[in-house]
């Protein structure tokens, strides 16, 4: 299932949260000790390491990756909202890999990356790619290499570390991205 010894890596980090709706909602409050430890992310680098957040949590930290995202060795990160709140307690195998109706994900380098939505409704799945306003005519043109695999997206689609971590974390707090973006559906 994994390609490596490392690929294998999980970790769970300590979350608070007493019940939440998504999206996650500001807390003012420190965790108190005795609370339960709750986590509502998986974060996802390159497809190895996962980690698993929660309402607490600074995602900036979670986030840092993207500035040294190479297209090759470090080449995406994916933030799936879980479907339900989980105690890090019962953070199982099937949460681990169970691919997440709602998740925003980026591939390529620090200084160009192309940044997709997913979201799933009725049980079908669809996949946005996601850009600043204008034309899109012709083919993509915009060549973004990551890990063995490679994606062409237009001009308007390509977004550097600075720009994505502010959609990030948008979308970490409300549970969509800004509303400026424009969507353009990936047909299979």
């Amino acid at each position: 299932m994994f390609s490596s010894p490392e690929a294998a890596a999980c970790r769970v980090l300590p979350v608070h949260a007493a019940g939440h709706p998504r999206p996650v909602p500001a807390f003012d409050a420190e965790p108190a000790a005795g609370d339960v430890i709750v986590t509502t992310h998986r974060v996802t680098y390159s497809d190895r390491l996962k980690v698993f957040i929660g309402p607490h949590e600074d995602v900036d930290s979670f986030l840092r990756p993207l500035r040294r995202m190479d297209g090759h060795q470090r080449y995406a990160l994916d933030l799936t909202v879980l479907p339900e709140p989980v105690p890090a307690t019962e953070v199982t195998t099937s949460v681990s890999s169970a691919r997440g109706d709602l998740a925003l994900g980026c591939v390529g380098s620090a200084d160009a990356m192309t940044l997709q939505l997913r979201r799933t409704v009725d049980h079908v799945t669809r996949r946005f790619t996601l850009g600043l306003p204008g034309g899109r005519l012709g083919l993509p043109t915009v060549y973004l290499p990551h890990g063995d695999e490679d994606t062409y997206v237009y001009p308007e689609e390509v977004f550097t570390a600075d720009n994505a971590v502010e959609i990030f974390r948008d979308f970490f707090h409300a549970g969509a991205v800004p509303a400026g973006l424009q969507h353009r559906e990936i047909l299979d």
